[in-house]
C-alpha cells in the first residue's frame, strides 16, 4: 500500500451472524419501517419448514406476511418482473429473502423492479449496456442465507438470466445492498453434499478473484478475500463429508459472508466472466461452472502475478517453507486442481454432443457483455485467449 492510495468502503448493511440469529427476524425488520413482509423463497424450503419458521417469527410480532415460493435456479428477469406487478398491487412495505443465492438475487432485483417502471432488464449493468440508473428508494430487504457460498447477502449485485438473449447479467449498484443480512449457519446443516461442494467453491472463486482483481483490490477487499479463502480451505472439506459438523457449518458460513463482501469491494473477474455465458448458454451449474474455468485460469495467471498468487498458496496451505515466490505461485495452480477432485466437482462436466464451436461463442460472449472483468484482470486476456481456455475448461479439441 502506498501513500498515495485511496479506497472507499461501502458497507451499509447490518450483517447478524450466530447460530439460532433466525429467531431476531421480526427484531430485524421492525426498524425498517411496515408492518407488510413478503418472503421470497423456494419450495424446498418451504417442504423443510424454514419458511413456516420464518413467517411465525413474523406474525408473532404483529406482522402481516405474503409468501412467494415460485424461485427457480438462476431467476430470470421475466420471473421479477411478473412478481413485481404482484407487489405493487399487495402493498407490501418489507422484502425477506430466505434461501440460497437465487432466492436473494431474485429478491434484491425484485425491490428494485418493485419500484421502478419498465422491464428489470433495462437497469442491468453489462458491457455495451445503456442501464437505467435505480433512481427510487428500493424496498427494504432482510437476506436470509440456507446455503454457504453465493454471499449475496452482503453483496451490492443480483445475477439475473436473459433466456431470450442467452445472457446472465447483474444488477450492480450500491442501493442493492440488504439492509440486514442474517446469517444462521443452522439453517446449512440439510445442504446436501454437492450443493455445499459447489456453493462452497463459489466462495473460494469470489476469494481468489477479489484478490487478483489488480485494478480495484484494496486493503479492505483484500482482508475479507483472504479468510474466505482460508476457510474455505480449511473447512469445505469437512462440511461436505459431514453436513452436520456445526464447526465447519459455522465457518463456512463466515467464508461465504467474506467472499461476498470481498467481491461487493473489488468485484468478481475472469473466472465469473467466464462461468456466467457457461450457465446462460448451456445451463451448467454456477459452482461446476467455476469448477471448470477457475483453475484454468490461475494456470494462465500465475505468471503474470506471481506474488499474489504465492499469498493465496500460503492461505490454503498449498505453499512451503523455503519455496521461491515463483515456486509458491505455481503450487497454487497445483493445490487447486487438487482441491477440486477433493470436494467431489472433478468428473462432473461432460462434453458428449458439445457444439464444437462452443468455445468460440462462449469466447465472444464474455467480450459481449462481461468485459469489465476481464479488463479489470493481470493478464488482461484477449478473445483468442479466452477461446483457448474454454477449450481446456470444457476438454474441447483446438
Amino acid at each position: 500500500m502506498n501513500d498515495s492510495d485511496t479506497f472507499f468502503v461501502n458497507w451499509p448493511g447490518r450483517i447478524v451472524f450466530g447460530a439460532g440469529r433466525l429467531a431476531s427476524l421480526a427484531e430485524e425488520c421492525k426498524p425498517l419501517g411496515g408492518r407488510h413482509v413478503l418472503v421470497v423463497t423456494t419450495e424446498d424450503l418451504v417442504r423443510l419448514g424454514v419458511v413456516e419458521r420464518a413467517e411465525q417469527i413474523l406474525r408473532d410480532a404483529g406482522f402481516t406476511t405474503t409468501r412467494f415460493a415460485g424461485v427457480q435456479p438462476d431467476p430470470t428477469c421475466d420471473d421479477v418482473d411478473r412478481a413485481a406487478t404482484e407487489v405493487r398491487q399487495s402493498g407490501v412495505e418489507v422484502i425477506v429473502a430466505l434461501g440460497g443465492g437465487s432466492a436473494i438475487d431474485f429478491a434484491k432485483a425484485l425491490s428494485a423492479a418493485a419500484t421502478h417502471d419498465g422491464p428489470i432488464w433495462d437497469y442491468v449493468t453489462y458491457t455495451g449496456a445503456s442501464a437505467k440508473p435505480l433512481t427510487a428508494p428500493l424496498l427494504p430487504l432482510v437476506a436470509i442465507p440456507t446455503t454457504a457460498g453465493t454471499g449475496s447477502e452482503v453483496s451490492q449485485g443480483a445475477v439475473l438470466d436473459n433466456p431470450r438473449l442467452e445472457m446472465k447479467a447483474a444488477l450492480l449498484t450500491p442501493r442493492m445492498y440488504p439492509r440486514v443480512a442474517i446469517v444462521d449457519p443452522e439453517l446449512t446443516l440439510t445442504m446436501p453434499p454437492r450443493t455445499t461442494a459447489m456453493t462452497g467453491f463459489d466462495t473460494l472463486t469470489h476469494g481468489i478473484e477479489s484478490f487478483l482483481n489488480v485494478d480495484r483490490s484494496t486493503p479492505a477487499s483484500e482482508l475479507f478475500a483472504l479468510e474466505a479463502v482460508r476457510r474455505v480451505a480449511a473447512h469445505l472439506p469437512t462440511a461436505i463429508r459431514d453436513g452436520g459438523n456445526r464447526t465447519a457449518r459455522a465457518e463456512m458460513a463466515w467464508a461465504a459472508t467474506c467472499g461476498g463482501l470481498a467481491i461487493g469491494l473489488a468485484n468478481a473477474a475472469v473466472a465469473h466472466a467466464m462461468a456466467l455465458p457457461l450457465g446462460a448458454r448451456l445451463g451448467t451449474p454456477h459452482g461446476l461452472a467455476l469448477a471448470l474455468v477457475q483453475p484454468v485460469v490461475l494456470a494462465h495467471t500465475w505468471e503474470a502475478q506471481p506474488e499474489r498468487c504465492a499469498v493465496l498458496a500460503e492461505a490454503v496451505g498449498a505453499a512451503r517453507t523455503g519455496m521461491s515466490v515463483r515456486d509458491k505461485a505455481r503450487s497454487l495452480v497445483d493445490w487447486i486442481d487438487r482441491f477440486v477432485a477433493e470436494i467431489g466437482l472433478a468428473g462432473l462436466w461432460s462434453n458428449a454432443g458439445l457444439d464444437p464451436t462452443m468455445p468460440a461463442r462462449l469466447a465472444q460472449d464474455v467480450f459481449a457483455y462481461m468485459g469489465r472483468p476481464v479488463a479489470q484482470y493481470r493478464p488482461v486476456f484477449d478473445e483468442a485467449q479466452i477461446k483457448r481456455m474454454f477449450e481446456q475448461a470444457l476438454g474441447c479439441p483446438a
